[in-house]
């Protein structure tokens, strides 16, 4: 209701409803830049479209590559093309296999396009042999590859895991609070959404852009969950 009054106001001043548009959305993007970053970043899109021709270029030339193909994927998996990520860490496999943030990736990337069993395998063995990558990042990607399909229970552990190792990610405190509100454990959810509003008002301010859209779901969700 709020964005069509905007837009009528605008339209009032403008006298053009094309350009009233252009300049909503020209608002939204720049409030989404500096404050939420729920759209991709253009400028990251191009590197990262770049980066990504030169790896096709150098795994073209030496399909032998393990380090490029490992790249590659990951450039894939950041994109949410798994299927095609996967294709290239299979190529790397030979090479790659007791690299533990490449069997992560795999292993996410296979849960994601295939098989959630091998993939949650291949996250686990990368996790025993470094038991904080990426500061607990598989534990967070397998729960969400869960929550995703649903599968809450299945979810909690690793949510639990990610949490002794993170123990201020807001998006970690709003996801492990969606977890407890499905299976029905509405107090621990609460206090779950409150906490990542905490983690974000205390987070420093590089992280707050970061974190500050998982807060306003938290919010959003403590509102409609009655609190």
């Amino acid at each position: 209701m709020g964005k069509i009054l905007i837009f009528f106001i605008l339209y009032r001043l403008t006298g053009n409803p094309i350009i009233a548009f252009l300049v909503l959305l020209g608002v939204y993007l720049v409030l989404d830049r500096a404050y939420f970053g729920f759209l991709p970043d253009p400028v990251k899109v191009f590197e990262s479209a770049s980066r990504i021709r030169k790896l096709k270029k150098a795994v073209s030339i030496n399909p032998h590559d393990g380090r490029s193909l490992k790249e590659l994927g990951i450039c894939m998996v950041e994109r949410e093309e798994y299927k095609d990520a996967l294709r290239y860490f299979e190529m790397a496999e030979s090479k790659m296999s007791e690299d533990a943030e490449f069997n992560y990736y795999y292993g996410l990337c296979t849960a994601r396009a295939s098989n959630i069993d091998k993939g949650r395998e291949l996250i686990e063995n990368a996790v025993t042999a470094s038991p904080s990558l990426k500061y607990g990042e598989p534990y967070l990607a397998m729960a969400e590859l869960y929550i995703d399909n649903a599968d809450y229970k299945s979810a909690l552990p690793f949510l639990e895991k990610f949490l002794k190792i993170h123990t201020s990610s807001s998006r970690g405190f709003y996801r492990i609070a969606v977890v407890k509100l499905k299976l029905g454990l509405k107090d621990e959810g609460v206090e779950y959404l409150k906490k990542s509003i905490k983690a974000f008002k205390e987070s420093p301010f590089f992280k707050r852009k970061k974190d500050r859209k998982w807060a306003w779901k938290a919010r959003m969700l403590l509102i409609t969950s009655g609190n």
